[in-house]
């Protein structure tokens, strides 16, 4: 998470600030000497959002009309973060007429007006870095038609800022931040003139950042698929500014990219976004392809095993299920309760799905979207399988219990393919092993599962009995089935199956078995870029515990496809 500006000790604003005061008496040389091709992209509609004055971030709206971005308050870090990142120039670059291009350019220019001596929330270094990325990023279309004066005075202050990078990048903690920082120097140092003798330290610094933070997997310890998207993407950036300007590539950094690119392959969906666990959004379909592309890594098998998570494909239809426990560390304010919880897709079409990351919508929903009531998993007594502690001074909540111990194994046969999973986050509060089979035949047309409660030994029962003693009403569970916004479900009369119809038009069937009961409830989809959290519908599954072993029998299967399609 970006860290604000303003949660920076006096000390290290002051020291920031003396840092650009130094750069700026240095008088550095002014232009570009290697203009790369726009990198990121934004969204067309946002684009045209921003110049209708409104613009969203982070669950919030800021109403600016006709005025500058600069004289409203953000309302909140997060948001300021976006707004000094310059995120919104991806939007108006796409957008790309020449209001949007005058628009752009006038934004920088008062911001270097009002902040480009170091003053605001935007001088954390990795927001310095992302600033930095973009603005090389988008260097043609932001200086383009300029006059001289207002070209060397963008120029100047993005000199100015990477001056300071080389020495703020060293406060941040391990983890995106940094890489994000150092990404943003290195392409600023290999593109601006007279700024290349601070490539060779940024470098070697971004060579022991991914032989530290990525292991020999290409995975990272928050297993967070979009971060691990956000690293690739970075690294991905900072080779192709070096063979831009024919430097040499590190043979340390292309390794890291050929362990990475399997497993984001294997963690994505149909549809080219990622699985949504661990505080990740699905990312950018288009970033994923386009970062895989550029980095030159060939496609690969897809990895049964990647991450922590496991992955069942058969045609057209793919899970992906969080086979371990959850992250600590780190990240343990932002990590799930997630274990042996599923998102199933059927070509482009999410249909099973995890609620994803609140944070951007505030802690209230960032604290229940960790929950494993917001995953498709079961629950007891509507208790997540992780325990969260006492919210710290910023709200914040980490795990406290996670399960000690978690299986898997996956099997293959002539028929299909079976993924067995289970857990013992429940057996210290109540003595109960969370067992989930699932079985994806290898026609594609449909996934069977099986969701398991048992008491493993006599201590066991003993616990259970105790945790059913303290209550009147027999202890009881959930299984969750969060469908994805687009996908239409119906609940059939008998009231033991429902109809899915998604986006294709394509009809699946889900049916439980008869002693279960089955409703369609209320949910909700975080997703980046939205005022609010957008409405979606889950099936849930509800029973009560029995004395010895508790199973559910459910199925997911194709019952028609949409005529009209082309074949």
């Amino acid at each position: 998470m970006t860290r604000p500006f303003h949660q920076l000790s006096w000390f290290t604003q002051l020291r920031y600030r003396w840092l650009l005061r130094l750069a700026a008496w240095s008088k550095p040389k002014l232009g570009l000497i290697a203009t790369p091709e726009p990198w990121t992209t934004g969204d067309f509609d946002r684009g045209e959002q921003i110049l209708s004055g409104k613009i969203v971030f982070t669950g919030h709206v800021m109403d600016i009309g006709e005025n500058s971005i600069w004289n409203h308050k953000p309302p909140s870090p997060l948001f300021a973060a976006e707004l000094h990142g310059f995120r919104w120039l991806d939007d108006l670059a796409t957008y790309g007429d020449a209001r949007a291009m005058g628009t752009a350019q006038a934004w920088i220019l008062d911001w270097i007006d009002g902040f480009g001596r170091g003053l605001g929330p935007g001088w954390s270094a990795e927001v310095t870095g992302r600033r930095l990325n973009r603005w090389i990023n988008h260097s043609s279309f932001l200086l383009r038609g300029l006059s001289r004066s207002r070209r060397d005075k963008v120029l100047r202050s993005m000199a100015l800022q990477t001056r300071l990078l080389s020495k703020s990048w060293r406060h941040l903690p391990p983890g995106r931040g940094r890489f994000e920082a150092l990404a943003g120097l290195i392409c600023a140092a290999q593109s601006l003139a007279g700024m290349q003798n601070l490539q060779p330290a940024a470098l070697m610094a971004l060579v022991k950042e991914c032989q530290e933070q990525i292991d020999v997997h290409g995975t990272i310890v928050s297993r967070n698929p979009e971060e691990l998207l956000d690293i690739f993407s970075l690294l991905t950036r900072v080779k192709q500014s070096l063979e831009l300007t024919h430097a040499p590539i590190p043979d340390a950094l292309t390794k890291c990219l050929e362990r990475v690119a399997p497993v984001l392959r294997s963690l994505r969906h149909g549809d080219g976004t990622l699985a949504r666990f661990h505080g990740g959004g699905q990312g950018s379909e288009y970033i994923l392809d386009q970062a895989l592309a550029l980095s030159g890594i060939r496609a690969s098998a897809l990895q049964d095993s990647a991450m922590g998570f496991a992955r069942l494909s058969a045609g057209a239809t793919a899970v992906i299920a969080d086979a371990a426990a959850p992250p600590l560390g780190q990240a343990r304010f932002t990590s799930h309760a997630s274990t042996c919880a599923f998102e199933l897709s059927v070509g482009r079409s999410r249909v099973i799905v995890n609620c994803g990351s609140g944070l951007r919508f505030g802690e209230d929903w960032h604290q229940a979207g960790r929950t494993t009531a917001s995953h498709a998993t079961l629950a007891i007594e509507e208790l997540s399988s992780s325990r969260f502690g006492s919210p710290n001074r910023n709200g914040g909540r980490s795990f406290v219990e996670t399960p000690s111990l978690v299986m898997v194994e996956k099997t293959r046969a002539l028929d299909g393919v079976r993924l067995q999973m289970n857990h013992n986050g429940y057996q210290s509060s109540h003595g109960l092993i969370h067992a989930r089979t699932l079985d994806l035949p290898v026609d594609s047309k449909g996934l069977v599962g099986e969701d398991e409660l048992y008491a493993p030994d006599e201590k066991d029962m003993q616990l259970l009995e105790a945790a059913q003693g303290k209550s009147d009403a027999p202890l009881s569970f959930s299984i969750r089935f969060h469908l994805h916004p687009e996908v239409t479900p119906n609940l059939e009369a008998d009231s033991a199956s429902v109809s899915l119809t998604l986006a294709t038009g394509d009809i699946w069937v889900f049916r439980c078995q008869p002693n279960i009961k089955l409703i369609l409830d209320e949910s909700i989809y975080f997703e980046d870029g939205r005022q609010f959290p957008r409405p979606s519908q889950q099936i849930v599954l509800t029973g009560t515990i029995k004395e010895i072993t508790t199973r559910v029998r459910w199925s997911l299967v194709k019952a028609s496809e949409n005529p009209q399609k082309a074949p």
